[in-house]
């Protein structure tokens, strides 16, 4: 079965880039959960002791009011490097020139990123995105509520998957854990399903705004969503959750599922994580190839960046195999360089290598 992956890895490498060293760097950073502020402290500790000249300053901006505030500081006052999202989130600003190329950090022949998704990366035939890391999406299960339910393995198929649901259900727990305060837990399970029912392609354009939400295609992926709404399968609480609260619900036995990134590994009290599992979100076409979802975080230049030549330095240091391997032996997520060594006793990361190829 060939494996699609929705966005993510990038084939490409480093190029020597000669650089001028001193003055400053300014870096506006949307990673301010706990797990990967440490991580990305942990390498501009590094960057800095390379680099003792450069005054690097770093302004950490909560998660969900970076997405809102950078429309407003990127065209008019940006640092010198911010984080994003690779793919058709990063499209929108370079699509404005919003984001300075950077050809000349990239070498394509050298072969320390992995050979795939370059589209996510490359806009009109140019780069513009340093990846640092990419990760799995799927569910993580209670082995034990699943057991309790008479459930001897995870579901392959969507009709498995609501029988599973409907027996836990009945079994005391609440299937399914989402918090949607914030809308992208629920765009999450939109993407499975949409892909799932009608098919990479026809999700990518539809994405892309070349086919219409209200489509035959897009209304038969909200009826096959809403099977799980009339079993009861979500909390009536979803809506006033963040995907942080939400998780609570699994790690406290009060729901048994929860779609989620691989990132919430690194949230998984030690109280409750023999009991945590992982299993890839369901067939439900036989005859739809399966993609997946995994995302890429980035850091581009701002084509308004005051210090580009050491924005420049830092995304050269960025890619580097043990630069990458450090950064994500804190985060627990996949390095994009492929000579970054990763823990092969970590089951989660091992999955997302599987599902992802």
């Amino acid at each position: 079965m060939k494996l699609r992956v929705l966005s993510t890895l990038i084939a490409s490498s480093l190029a020597s880039v000669a650089l001028a060293a001193g003055g400053e760097l300014v870096i506006n950073s949307m990673h301010s959960d706990p797990t990967s502020k440490k991580a990305f402290e942990t390498i501009i500790a590094e960057f800095k002791k390379e680099h003792q000249d450069i005054k690097v300053t770093v302004n950490t901006i909560d998660h969900e009011s970076y997405k809102v505030q950078i429309r407003t500081w990127l065209p008019n006052n940006p640092p010198d490097v911010a984080t994003w999202f690779a793919g058709n989130r990063a499209r929108f600003f370079v699509d404005k020139k919003l984001v300075e190329p950077i050809d000349d950090v990239f070498n394509a022949s050298s072969g320390q990123f992995s050979k795939g998704a370059l589209s996510a990366i490359t806009f009109g035939g140019k780069k513009y995105l340093m990846p640092t890391n990419y990760y799995h999406w799927g569910f993580y299960y209670r082995k034990d509520l699943f057991q309790k339910a008479g459930l001897a393995t995870s579901p392959k198929t969507w009709d498995e998957f609501i029988a599973a649901c409907q027996k836990l259900k009945a079994s005391g727990v609440t299937p399914i854990a989402i918090g949607t305060k914030q809308a992208w837990p629920a765009a999450a399970w939109f993407d499975f399903i949409n892909m799932r029912v009608n098919g990479y392609d026809s999700h990518m354009k539809l994405l892309a705004g070349q086919s219409s939400y209200t489509s035959p295609e897009v209304k038969k992926t909200m009826t096959t969503w809403a099977q799980l709404i009339k079993t009861g399968a979500f909390p009536d609480t979803a809506p006033a959750m963040t995907w942080q609260e939400a998780s609570a619900l699994l790690w406290q036995g009060k729901a048994a599922m929860y779609l989620m990134g691989n990132f919430i590994a690194s949230e998984i009290p030690s109280a409750v994580k023999a009991q945590i599992d992982f299993f890839s979100f369901p067939t439900i076409d036989p005859k739809v190839p399966v993609a997946q979802v995994a995302p890429t975080d980035v850091y581009f230049i701002p084509s308004k960046a005051k210090n580009k030549s050491n924005a420049k330095l830092f995304m050269t240091f960025l890619a580097r195999a043990d630069v990458q391997q450090k950064y994500n032996e804190v985060t627990g997520l996949l390095p994009v360089n492929n000579q970054a060594k990763i823990d092969v006793s970590n089951t989660f990361l091992k999955s997302g290598q599987q599902i992802l190829g």
